[in-house]
């Protein structure tokens, strides 16, 4: 089906974002740290136009499914449109001089959903993306990227940052971003030309508001109150002792945050260098903290991340929220094939996908 087929007329506006990869750098984000997704080719496309009969008409080619509403209250049990009220609340919301208008919306995608590569993120920033064209609206891209925060965060309702948000809106594609969270100063950084990432899909499904990120996001507040600090990200990794917190659980996700932090320092810096095997080594770093520390993994990611290291690549971890999803790993492209070649033994091709 198309926009025509659904509406019976051409849209008005086109916008797309990205999904993302991150490299290193998990939970560190709305801890006040430092992250460095890149950019995926998979992405979200929201086509829109007026509709003249004072109601949202929303359609989504991946559920089929058409939702018709107008007013912005969320649903009980959390329907995909929801994201969609929620960008329109917001927006509204943000401008209010800008007179309501309602809108035929339909979205297509081509990004995995729940796997920890930013699905929601990426329709909430080509939607924000289409108003904002629409009306010819002058918003940053930062901005752009909070207005989208906020749709996840206050409307929602899932406790995270705002890095899948920035690099959705400002991310270049084949480009490492690194960001400090505290501050939303960023840096694009060209990767060297003779290495690759690859994602391995564990077909762990995911899902944020039933998974334990937000006990994840609950503990690391603790933490930081233990240390009578704003944010995590401050706090250096000479300074961490396990008897600065309350229990050993939220010490040891302290841990990961605090030791992660300086792992993404030591990434960027690795990649300026053109130090790449230490880049790798950051990356099975984070692993196991995001495994052991954190406890985020699970015994089948893991076993994918040991696996893709003894085929041949230098680094390997679990990337995104946590708990499932893909992982992502660094091979010298001279070696790719015969990495290639060892993990279709291992795992089908159709779970595999070259950044």
């Amino acid at each position: 089906m198309s926009f025509e087929n659904i509406f019976n007329h051409k849209h008005q506006i086109k916008e797309s974002a990205n999904a993302r990869v991150n490299l290193i750098g998990e939970h560190t984000d709305y801890t006040g740290g430092y992250v460095m997704p890149t950019l995926l080719g998979f992405k979200n496309t929201i086509k829109l136009s007026k509709n003249n009969e004072k109601e949202f008409v929303v359609y989504s080619e991946h559920f089929k499914e058409k939702k018709i509403f107008n007013d912005f209250i969320k649903s009980k049990d959390n329907e995909w449109a929801d994201y969609i009220k929620g960008c329109l609340f917001v927006f509204f919301e943000e401008y209010k001089k800008i007179k309501l208008e309602y809108f035929n919306i339909y979205i297509s995608s081509n990004i995995p959903l729940e796997r920890g590569i930013s699905s929601s993120s990426a329709l909430c920033v080509s939607t924000l993306k289409a108003l904002k064209s629409y009306f010819n609206a002058q918003i940053s891209e930062k901005h752009l990227a909070v207005l989208a925060k906020k749709v996840e965060y206050d409307y929602i309702g899932v406790s995270g940052g705002i890095m899948d948000q920035m690099i959705s809106s400002i991310g270049i594609y084949g480009k490492a971003f690194f960001l400090d969270c505290k501050n939303l100063k960023f840096e694009l950084i060209n990767f060297p030309a003779n290495w690759k990432f690859c994602l391995i899909d564990s077909k762990v499904q995911r899902n944020l508001r039933s998974s334990s990120y937000n006990e994840r996001f609950a503990e690391l507040k603790i933490a930081e109150k233990d240390l009578n600090v704003e944010h995590l990200g401050s706090v250096k990794v000479s300074d961490f002792l396990i008897s600065k917190f309350s229990n050993t659980v939220v010490a040891s996700r302290a841990k990961h945050v605090i030791f992660e932090n300086d792992r993404v320092l030591q990434a960027k810096e690795s990649i300026l260098n053109n130090k790449i095997l230490k880049f790798g080594k950051l990356m099975n770093e984070s692993h196991e903290s995001y495994s052991n520390d954190f406890e985020a993994s699970t015994s089948d990611v893991d076993e994918i991340v040991k696996n893709s290291i003894k085929c041949g690549a230098v680094g390997a971890r679990l990337t995104g929220g946590g708990f499932g999803g893909f992982t992502v790993s660094l091979i010298k492209k001279d070696q790719f094939l015969d990495w290639y070649k060892k993990i279709i033994q291992l795992y089908s091709p159709d779970k595999i996908f070259e950044v």
